[in-house]
């Protein structure tokens, strides 16, 4: 009676890590889809975030060197939004890769619950 019981918890535990980690999946496509439109705006793809953030932070310097406040600050402006814009990418696949470990965890404890659903 106490191995079903268990086998009923871990199923229960294995089909929530399940959907959780499809919705990871769906939330990770629908804020990808967002943050490129967004950048779509001015004129970058999420591909090349990294450059163009590596260029904002080279223009940045020279700026720097020049003295301009107002050149400074608008490429302090630019490396600021890139920065978010390379923070949104990174969370985007973090939050994509939790959901297949989700799912391949929940798996497992869907196949675990079955093993001890002949077992017992």
């Amino acid at each position: 009676m106490g191995l079903k019981w268990s086998a009923v918890i871990l199923a229960i535990v294995g089909v929530a890590c399940l959907v959780f980690g499809i919705m990871f999946i769906i939330e990770a496509g629908n804020a990808e889809q967002r943050v490129a439109d967004e950048l779509a705006t001015s004129g970058i793809e999420i591909c090349d975030v990294n450059a163009a953030y590596g260029q904002a932070s080279a223009g940045l310097g020279q700026a720097m060197q020049s003295g301009d406040q107002e050149t400074i600050q608008n490429a302090t402006l630019q490396k600021t939004s890139l920065g978010l814009a390379k923070s949104n990418v990174s969370t985007i696949k973090f939050l994509r890769n939790s959901g297949i470990v989700n799912i391949i965890l929940g798996a497992g404890l869907v196949l675990a619950s079955a093993g001890l659903f002949k077992q017992d």
